[in-house]
Order: structure tokens, then sequence, then C-alpha cells
């Protein structure tokens, strides 16, 4: 065999396993197993119940909500599903990944399950949280890190009270061996306006006692309620 052709075969078979190897990686990233303890995002988010919490009642009535977005957080009315019970392009990305010793990954964050029944599941981070402190927004911000049923305060109160640290909540829904992120999308008017926003949120219920006295005169709060399903 000439040199020329001997190239020729080299090259050849370069170029062969180069094509075989992309190949093997595709759908698969690294050309790694795919990890069969990841549980991600569903193709659906299921919305419970869209609100307008105020100190005078409660308003689901889609026109006032809209027209509460359009005055005061105008860029952000698509943030909102106003109308929809299910919502295909939902662009949420979290996701949970089982470990051993009772450990998961919460948005890579890693997780102990601190309690589960057939029900839920609550996860805790292995490190603890300073107690937040006094702010200027006084009680604007403090009512807004109230909205969840898991926050600095009701978890302090259940441990007793007096926290200078606490240790975060995050609640996984369980139905029929499925398991479901409870979701939690609000914005705030009061003597201060805030709205945000993550594709990677983390799950948490609305804290029921918002409404029993908890909001003042000039007080608006909108929150969404929703579910998402985690499929392997």
């Amino acid at each position: 065999m000439t040199t020329r052709n001997l190239l020729l075969v080299l090259f050849s078979l370069i170029i062969f396993n180069a094509c075989s190897k992309d190949g093997d990686d595709e759908g698969n990233p690294g050309g790694t197993p795919g990890n069969t303890n990841e549980y991600k995002p569903g193709k659906k988010l299921l919305i419970d119940d869209l609100a307008l919490y105020t100190s005078n009642g409660i308003i689901r009535d889609q026109p006032i909500i809209r027209d509460f977005m359009t005055r005061n957080f105008p860029e952000d009315i698509s943030r909102f599903n106003i109308g929809q019970t299910t919502v295909g392009d939902h662009n949420i990305s979290t996701n949970i990944i089982f470990l051993d010793n009772n450990k998961v990954k919460l948005n890579d964050i890693e997780m102990e399950i601190v309690s589960k029944n057939d029900k839920e599941m609550i996860l805790s981070p292995l490190d603890s949280a300073a107690m937040p402190g006094s702010d200027p927004l006084g009680h604007c911000k403090l009512l807004h890190n109230q909205v969840p049923q898991y926050n600095p305060y009701s978890i302090c109160q259940s441990a007793g009270g007096n926290c200078k640290k606490y240790r975060k909540a995050y609640p996984v829904i369980i139905e029929g061996g499925n398991y479901f992120l409870p979701l939690l999308k609000y914005a705030l008017v009061s003597n201060c306006n805030i709205f945000t926003y993550t594709s990677k949120p983390l799950p948490n219920y609305f804290n029921k006692n918002i409404p029993n006295g908890m909001l003042k005169s000039k007080d608006s709060l909108l929150v969404q309620v929703s579910r998402l399903p985690l499929t392997k």
C-alpha cells in the first residue's frame, strides 16, 4: 500500500470515529447515561387559583385582575395566566434528583427529606439561614416575605420563636405515587411595589393567614397558585 493510500485510510478512520461518537451522544449530551432518579417538569402547569387579595375581600374577576396588573406591572401581565386552568408553555425548569441517605437535590441545592407521608414530603437545605433583619420597606417587605406558608417567621414560630437562624422548608405534593410542586407567583402593591420572577421557582403553599387580618387598607396582593407535575 502506498504512503498516499495509507494516509487516506487513516483519514477515513478518523472521520468515521468522529461521526460514530457524535451519533452515540445524540439526545444524551456528554455521552453519559441519564439519571434515573431525576424528576423533571411535566408538559402542563395546572393553575388552581388566581385571586387579588385586599383588606376588603378577595377578587377573582378577570377584568379587575388584568386592570390591576396593567396599572401596576404592565410589562409583567403575561407572567400571570389569567383565565387559564392549564399552561403548556410554562418555561419552568425546577427539578428534583433523589440521592442516597434521605437526600435530594432541588434546583442543584442539596437538601434533606425531613418528613414524608402518603400526601407530601418536606425538603430542607442542610444549612440554616439567618432570620431577616429590619428592612427600609417595612410592612411591605414583611408582608411579601410571609406570602408563602413556609416562611422565616412561620418556621421560627413553629420552632418556639426567638430565632436567630431557621431552616428553610419546601413542600412536595404526593398524589397517587406521583410528585407535584406547589408553586406561587405573586405581585404586591403596598407602600412599595414588589414582583419578582424566576424560571426555577422553589415550591411552597399560599399562606392562608394572609387574608385573615394581615392586609392593611392600601395593600393589594395578586396570588397565582399552581401545581407542576414532575416526570422521569
